[in-house]
């Protein structure tokens, strides 16, 4: 049992180490490209989410994460293209959380992050966001309620789920910003 704890804690610390914020230069403009169309998909799939966009402080869009589960350990990571209330990017995002506890299998998604005022863009600017927040999951073929309700000034949207896992949380000190070059 030590040596399997072992094993997931060295996996987790190489995939960790090797990360960095900012896509490559090459993979920028593909990250940027399906951030629209992830974005597109989500105004599209959620009834009012272009007016809480419109009055919100900035959002991350995810176009895609990867969340694993490996008997006692599992994880999320993936990169997002950050926009400031005028629409413009101003950076990248990068999240990358650990967990522990019995789990098992694999699933894609797409995530946005909306930042409801301009203290919780800023927080998260400045990697300072902590937290955990439910995420609305937004399935294609059923629709939605409606727009998320803000938690800790934050809310979040998960669709266009694929694979064999449940549970929409999201850790936000596991999100890394880093401002455009």
């Amino acid at each position: 049992m030590n040596m399997l704890l072992t094993a997931v804690f060295a996996l987790f610390l190489i995939h960790t180490s090797a990360c960095s914020t900012t896509p490559d230069a090459k993979d920028q403009s593909s990250v940027i490209a399906d951030g629209r169309t992830a974005l597109n998909w989500f105004t599209r799939e959620v009834p009012g989410l272009e007016s809480q966009l419109a009055n919100s402080a900035g959002y991350i869009i995810y176009p895609g994460i990867g969340q694993y589960g490996i008997l006692i350990g599992g994880g999320k990571f993936g990169r997002g293209v950050v926009y400031n209330s005028q629409r413009r990017q101003v950076g990248w995002a990068y999240l990358n959380a650990a967990s522990a506890g019995l789990q098992i299998g694999a699933q894609g998604f797409k995530m946005l992050v909306v930042f409801q005022n301009a203290t919780t863009m800023s927080e998260f600017e400045n990697n300072k966001l902590t937290g955990d927040v439910g995420a609305t999951v937004v399935a294609a073929d059923k629709g939605t309620a409606g727009t998320a309700s803000f938690t800790n000034g934050v809310a979040v949207y998960q669709g266009g789920q694929t694979g064999l896992m449940a549970g929409a949380s999201v850790g936000l000190d596991y999100m890394r910003f880093e401002a455009i070059q």
